[in-house]
C-alpha cells in the first residue's frame, strides 16, 4: 500500500512540474506560425495565426497583436492584398499607439505598392516618413518610396528618395541596397558619373555585402556606356576573377574572352574561354567558347591541339552552326600538317554538309585544290577552283584564285591581265573586311589575312614596273586607306611618295616621305624616305 502511495506522488508532483514549466500552448502555436512565416510555408503560417486569434483571450494580448501583424503579412506575402488591406486597417484600430500599428501603418504603403497603385502608396509612404521620422522602420518606408519610383520609372525622383535614404539612414540594413538603386536610377537618366561613384561606395563601404557583385558589374556597365570600353573590360576582368561562378559571369567573362581574341592576345583569350567551359558547361554561351578556344589553338598553329579540340567541339555539339567552320579547320591542319589525303577526306566530308555556310564552302573547295595539287591530282584541283569561280563568285576563295591568277600572268609579263586579276582579290578582300570581321577571320591563315593588301600593291608593283607613276602612286596610297591595319602600308607608303617623285611631283613625294618618316618611324621605310629626302633638297 505504502509502495503503491509513493508511485502515485512522484507522478503528482512530476505533473506538477511539467506544468509549472511548459509552454503554454498559446505560445507554441504562435512560435510554429512564426517559423512557418519564416520558413515560406505562408498556408501553414496562416491557419496557425488564425488559430492564435481566435482562441487567444485577454491575458494574451502582446501574442495577440503581434498574430494579427503576422497574419496581414502572410496574406500580403500570399497576395492576397484586398485581405492583407483589411487586416492591417483593423490593427491600426484595434491596437493605437502600439509598434504594432507602427508597422500596420507601412504595411498598407506596401500593399499598395504591390498593387501598383502609384498615387496611394507614394501617399502612405512619403507621409509615413515625414510623420515617423524617428522610428526603426522609418528607412523601409523611405526605400520603398525610392522603389515606387523606380518601378514606375520616374528615376529622378527615385534618385532623391535613394539620396535621402542613404544620406539619413547611414547604418540602415538597406544602405547598401540604396546605393545600388541610386547607382541604377542615375544609370538610367545617363547621369554615369554620379551612376558610377554611387557603384563604387558600395564597394568601398560594403566590399562584402551581396550587393558589391552587382556594383562592381554596373561600374563596367557604366563605362561600356559611356564608350570607355578599355576601362570597362578592365573591370569586368576584376569582376571574371573576384565572383568566377556568379550568375552575370557567363556573358562578362564571355565578353572579356571575346575582347582578347579580337585584340589577338590569345593567351588571356583562352583563359577566359576555358574558364566559361569549366564553370558553366550547361549554359548556351559554353558552345560559343569551346569553339573560339579550339580556334586559337589553329590560329597560333597549335594544329594536334586544334584537331583533338575540334573534333571533341563537333561530337559534343553535333548540331551546331559551327560544325562546318571546325571541319575546315581540322581538314586545314591536316593539310598544313601535308597529310594530303586526310585533308581530302575532311573537305570531301564538309562538301555534303547541306548547312555549309557558302564562304566556308568555298574555302574548303579551294583548300581541297590545293591537298589535289601537291598529290598531283590536276584534274580534280582544277575541277574545284572552276567551281568557285562559277558557284562562289565574290568569296574569299575566289579573291584567293583571282591573287593566284594574277601571281601567274605577272610571271608571264601579261601585266594587264595580272592588274585586272589583282584589283578584282583587293576588291573581294575589302568588301569582305579581312581582318575586321571575325565572321571571316580565320578562313584563311595567317599571312592570307593580308591577302587584300598583297593584291592591291602588286597591282601597284605592276604600273611601276610599267613606269606608269601617276597611276602606280594612286594605286599604292589604296593599300594606305583602305588597308590601314596591313603590314604592307609602311612600304605602300613609300612606294606612294617615289613614284610622285619620278613624274616630278616633287612636293607630293616630299610631304609622303616625311609621314612615312613619322608615322613608320621604327621601320625600314622610314630610312629610306630620309635618304630620298636628302637626295632632293
Amino acid at each position: 500500500m505504502r509502495k503503491t502511495f509513493l508511485i502515485l506522488l512522484t507522478v503528482f508532483q512530476i505533473s506538477v512540474v511539467s506544468a509549472v514549466f511548459a509552454k503554454p500552448y498559446i505560445e507554441e502555436l504562435y512560435d510554429s506560425g512564426v517559423k512557418q512565416f519564416q520558413g515560406g510555408d505562408y498556408k501553414a503560417a496562416l491557419e496557425s495565426f488564425n488559430a492564435v486569434i481566435s482562441t487567444a483571450t485577454k491575458k494574451n494580448k502582446e501574442i495577440l497583436k503581434k498574430s494579427y501583424l503576422y497574419k496581414a503579412n502572410t496574406l500580403s506575402e500570399l497576395l492576397q492584398l484586398d485581405e492583407a488591406l483589411k487586416e492591417y486597417v483593423r490593427i491600426t484600430e484595434k491596437f493605437p499607439n502600439t509598434n504594432e500599428s507602427l508597422r500596420a501603418r507601412l504595411g498598407i504603403g506596401l500593399v499598395y505598392y504591390k498593387k501598383n497603385s502609384y498615387e496611394k502608396a507614394r501617399q502612405y509612404l512619403l507621409n509615413f516618413v515625414k510623420r515617423f521620422p524617428g522610428t526603426k522602420i522609418t528607412d523601409d518606408a523611405q526605400y520603398w518610396l525610392g522603389m515606387l519610383h523606380f518601378k514606375n520609372k520616374n528615376f529622378k525622383k527615385a534618385a532623391v528618395s535613394f539620396t535621402a535614404l542613404v544620406q539619413n539612414y547611414p547604418k540602415s540594413d538597406y544602405a547598401a541596397e540604396g546605393w545600388l538603386r541610386l547607382g541604377d536610377s542615375y544609370f538610367n537618366l545617363k547621369k554615369y558619373k554620379q551612376a558610377r561613384n554611387s557603384y563604387r561606395k558600395i564597394l568601398i563601404k560594403y566590399p562584402s555585402s551581396p550587393q558589391a557583385e552587382f556594383a562592381l558589374y554596373s561600374v563596367g556597365r557604366v563605362y561600356e556606356s559611356e564608350g570607355a570600353i578599355f576601362d570597362a573590360i578592365s573591370v569586368y576582368v576584376q569582376f571574371a576573377e573576384k565572383y568566377p561562378t556568379s550568375q552575370f559571369s557567363p556573358e562578362i567573362t564571355y565578353q572579356v574572352a571575346e575582347y582578347f581574341y579580337k585584340k589577338k592576345d590569345y593567351g588571356k583569350a583562352a583563359k577566359y574561354f576555358e574558364q566559361i567551359i569549366s564553370n558553366f558547361p550547361e549554359h548556351n554561351l559554353a558552345e560559343s567558347a569551346s569553339f573560339i578556344r579550339a580556334k586559337i589553338y589553329y590560329r597560333t598553329g597549335a594544329c594536334s591541339e586544334a584537331i583533338d579540340s575540334l573534333k571533341k567541339f563537333i561530337e559534343g555539339y553535333p548540331l551546331s552552326k559551327n560544325y562546318a567552320e571546325a571541319l575546315l579547320y581540322i581538314s586545314n591542319c591536316y593539310l598544313e600538317a601535308s597529310d594530303y589525303n586526310k585533308a581530302i577526306e575532311n573537305y570531301e566530308t564538309g562538301f555534303k554538309l547541306e548547312s555549309a555556310d557558302p564562304e566556308i564552302f568555298a574555302m574548303m573547295k579551294y583548300n581541297c585544290g590545293i591537298a589535289y595539287e601537291k598529290i598531283g591530282n590536276t584534274l580534280d584541283a582544277e575541277k574545284c577552283y572552276s567551281e568557285i569561280l562559277y558557284r562562289y563568285p565574290k568569296s574569299l576563295a575566289a579573291a584567293g584564285m583571282y591573287l593566284r591568277r594574277g601571281d601567274e600572268f605577272e610571271r608571264s609579263g601579261d601585266y594587264f591581265a595580272a592588274i585586272e586579276n589583282y584589283e578584282l582579290a583587293a576588291t573581294l578582300s575589302k568588301n569582305k573586311g579581312i581582318g575586321r570581321t571575325e565572321s571571316i577571320n580565320g578562313l584563311l591563315s595567317t599571312a592570307d589575312e593580308d591577302m587584300g593588301a598583297v593584291a592591291q600593291k602588286k597591282a601597284a608593283d605592276c604600273y611601276f614596273m610599267q613606269k606608269k607613276y601617276k597611276e602606280a602612286a594612286r594605286e599604292y596610297l589604296k593599300v594606305v586607306y583602305l588597308f590601314s591595319d596591313s603590314q604592307y602600308v609602311p612600304e605602300s607608303h613609300y612606294m606612294s611618295a617615289r613614284s610622285s617623285e619620278e613624274i616630278g611631283f616633287i612636293k607630293d613625294a616630299k610631304q609622303n616621305y616625311e609621314i612615312v618618316k613619322k608615322r613608320y618611324s621604327d621601320t625600314e621605310w622610314a630610312k629610306k624616305a630620309q635618304e630620298r629626302l636628302d637626295k632632293i633638297k
